[in-house]
């Protein structure tokens, strides 16, 4: 069996969790699949299953050794349907990881839209604020805003949103719309505060020379956008949140942009994937859902960054 027939039967069996499973997918005798293994193993001098007759284990050299793998069928793949010209279809795993309130509010609800156009690719996406190391976690490619972590990763800017200042129609009833940023009363302001910063961040407006700040003082905050918005919608208290995550407020009728004659302070949103020679398809394929998922407007064209730090 020629070197790349043994590593697909070798992800075939852990990606079925049996060599008889492989077996069957690769219309394959079980003692082929077996052969395979033991041969795979005698030439790497190296042990990647530990096996029982019930169970199979794999080793940290077999886990290094799959994800290396899958990553070269997939580049064969997609040479041999590149230069046939054959529509390439994908197929494994695609593991993604994206803000909590972007994934919520603006991606998760467009994420069956990709899912339909590529069903035999199996989607896991995860919504957390954390930035961990991607690369050891096995994410494919993550959305990140603020903070993109250390190690040997391709960094493309995808899009960015202005913020924008906004209340409830009851709140405005009570106080009155500001028509400048200097009537912004601050204890009448309700912030997103990032645990790790312990403080709130200023909400800026810029206006021709005039800049303004405003540091709110209202005494309720959440570290959840989609919180902050809910909340605000009841007629609490002003908001500064990213317009691409409050549109949807805004259109129902739950809350009412204000000062939009004003620039605020602007997120770029990146897509970070592991550098390698090739970027998979699957990777590439959910960059142009992202892409096409935004307003043009946001959209950035700047070229992917190659970065390594740390």
């Amino acid at each position: 069996m020629d070197r790349l027939r043994a590593m697909e039967v070798f992800v075939k069996i852990i990606e079925t969790g049996s060599l008889s499973g492989a077996a069957a997918q690769l219309h394959l005798a079980n003692a082929s699949v077996t052969t395979a293994l033991r041969q795979l193993e005698t030439r790497l001098g190296t042990i990647l299953l530990q096996r029982t007759t019930r169970h199979i284990r794999i080793t940290e050299e077999g886990a290094d050794y799959y994800e290396r793998c899958k990553a070269i069928l997939a580049q064969t793949t997609e040479a041999d349907a590149a230069v046939s010209g054959a529509r390439l279809v994908l197929r494994g795993e695609l593991h993604v990881e994206m803000p909590i309130a972007f994934g919520q509010l603006v991606l998760g609800p467009a994420m069956d839209n990709f899912a339909a156009q590529h069903p035999e690719l199996r989607v896991i996406a995860t919504l957390t604020n954390d930035v961990n190391n991607l690369i050891k976690r096995g994410i494919d490619v993550a959305v990140r805003m603020d903070e993109v972590e250390t190690g040997e990763l391709v960094v493309r800017p995808l899009f960015q949103s202005p913020h924008v200042l906004c209340a409830a129609p009851a709140f405005l009833a009570r106080h009155g719309k500001p028509a400048h940023p200097r009537e912004i009363n601050p204890k009448r302001c309700m912030a997103f505060l990032s645990p790790p910063a312990g403080s709130p961040r200023d909400w800026v407006f810029r206006r021709a020379n005039e800049t303004h700040t405003v540091t709110p003082e209202g005494n309720l905050f959440f570290n959840s956008t989609e919180a902050l918005m809910q909340t605000a919608a009841r007629g609490t208290a002003l908001i500064y949140v990213l317009d691409l995550l409050a549109e949807r407020f805004c259109a129902r009728g739950e809350l009412v942009p204000l000062l939009d004659d004003w620039e605020t302070d602007e997120q770029i949103f990146y897509a970070v994937y592991p550098k390698t020679r090739f970027t998979p398809a699957k990777v590439r394929a959910f960059i142009d859902f992202l892409l096409a998922s935004m307003p043009a407007s946001n959209r950035q064209s700047t070229q992917p960054i190659r970065i390594r730090r740390g």
